[in-house]
C-alpha cells in the first residue's frame, strides 16, 4: 500500500470512528436542540437542502453532457459531465442500498419526548434471522421514509459533487468544503437526519466519487 492509499485508509479510519462517537455521544443531543428550537431552524433548513437534490446535480450532468455532444463537441468536457453523471448514480445507489441495510429511524422518533433511536439491523437479535430480515424489511416497507436515515442521501449528494469540483478546481478546495459543509447542515437544522448521518454520507459521497475518478481519470483530465 502506497503512502496516498495509507493516508486514505487513515482519513477514512478516523471519520468511522467519528461516527460511532456521534452515534453513542452526540447525535441525541444535537438532534434534540434542532428539535427544541425547530421553529428557529426547520425552514432554514428545508431551504438549504433544496440544493442537496441530486436533480439538480444529474439534470447539469445530462444536459452539459447534450451540449459538448451535439451542439460544441468537446471530448474533454463531454467526459466531465459524464463524470458527474456517473458520481451521483453511484453514490445515490449505495447510499440508498446503506439505508436499506441499517434501517435506522430519523430524528422523529425523539420527538414529543419519544425515544425511539437506533438500527434495525442492530435489533431483535432474539429472533431467529429469517424472523429477524422479515421484520426488517417489513418495517421498512410500511415506513420507507421513517427508517432510511443512515446514511444522508443529501449529504452523500453534495459531497460527491463536493469531491468532483475538488478534483478539476482543487484550488479552491477551502471554498467548496465550506459549501458543503452548509449544505449538508441544512439536514440537522430540518431534524431529518442526525449528525452521524451527515458525516456517513460525506463519507459514502466522497469515497465513491474517488474511486470513479481512479477508474475515469485518463478521460477527464
Amino acid at each position: 500500500m502506497n503512502l496516498i492509499n495509507k493516508r486514505y485508509f487513515f482519513i477514512i479510519s478516523l471519520t468511522v470512528l467519528f461516527i460511532i462517537f456521534s452515534y453513542l455521544y452526540l447525535d441525541k443531543t444535537v438532534a434534540g436542540y434542532f428539535l427544541t428550537h425547530a421553529k428557529t431552524y426547520e425552514s432554514i433548513g428545508d431551504l438549504i437542502s433544496i440544493f442537496g437534490e441530486s436533480y439538480w446535480y444529474i439534470g447539469t450532468a445530462v444536459l452539459g453532457f447534450l451540449f459538448y455532444r451535439f451542439y460544441k463537441n468537446n471530448e474533454l468536457y463531454k467526459q466531465r459531465f459524464l463524470f458527474l453523471l456517473y458520481i451521483n448514480l453511484f453514490s445515490g445507489l449505495l447510499s440508498i442500498i446503506l439505508k436499506n441495510i441499517f434501517g435506522r429511524i430519523r430524528p422523529w422518533g425523539l420527538r414529543h419526548g419519544g425515544d425511539e433511536y437506533g438500527f434495525l439491523l442492530f435489533q431483535n437479535f432474539d429472533m431467529g434471522f429469517i424472523e429477524k430480515m422479515k421484520y426488517h424489511f417489513i418495517t421498512l416497507a410500511d415506513a420507507p421514509t421513517t427508517y432510511t436515515s443512515f446514511p444522508s442521501g443529501h449529504s452523500t449528494t453534495v459531497f460527491a459533487a463536493f469531491t468532483y469540483l475538488c478534483i478539476l478546481f482543487p484550488k479552491y478546495i477551502y471554498l467548496w468544503l465550506s459549501i458543503a459543509i452548509v449544505l449538508a447542515s441544512g439536514r440537522l437544522m430540518d431534524s431529518d437526519h442526525f449528525l452521524s448521518d451527515i458525516t456517513a454520507g460525506a463519507l459514502v459521497g466522497t469515497v465513491s466519487t474517488l474511486f470513479l475518478y481512479s477508474k475515469l481519470k485518463e478521460k477527464i483530465r
